[in-house]
């Protein structure tokens, strides 16, 4: 009977290891680096030949974002995803940087407005996928972004 027991006991710990390392994984934060006083639109182009790839530093990826708000990585669109179906759960910050790259200054929860994936394609070449994801006000956003003019 104790040996029953155990193997049951050895199971359930065994399958809660495997849930766990399957099923409950986190994905990776996000930062963006915004020119200081950026409000609109941050567009990621994805699979772009020759640019820098992203990467991934203590469970966090950086985005350095430039003034026109548009940037290019190499790296693919499901880049820091825990899996193809999802992309986990994740802290997203951004920060006002000084002309060096220092942080000046934490954007609030609220100037963090909605953000999305996509993809385009024009007849007869590869499909291109970005991001986008837009700070400021609420009138910020409603401006849209149009840097996704592709």
């Amino acid at each position: 009977m104790k040996t029953k027991i155990g193997i049951a006991v050895l199971v359930l710990i065994f399958l809660g290891v495997m849930y766990k390392f399957l099923v409950d994984q986190e994905g990776v934060d996000q930062t963006y680096l915004l020119p200081s006083g950026f409000e609109g639109c941050v567009v990621i182009h994805y699979n772009v030949d020759g640019a820098k790839p992203l990467k991934i530093e203590n469970n966090e990826i950086v985005y350095k974002v430039p003034e026109s708000g548009i940037l290019y990585t190499s790296s693919p669109s499901d880049f820091g995803w825990v899996n193809e179906k999802h992309s986990g759960a994740y802290q997203l910050r951004a920060f006002y940087v000084d002309e060096k790259g220092e942080k000046i200054e934490e954007l609030p929860q609220e100037k963090i407005r909605f953000g999305a994936n996509g993809a385009s394609q024009e007849e007869g070449k590869p499909e291109k996928h970005y991001f986008y994801q837009i700070f400021g006000s609420e009138e910020i956003e409603n401006r849209g972004c149009p840097g996704l003019s592709l």
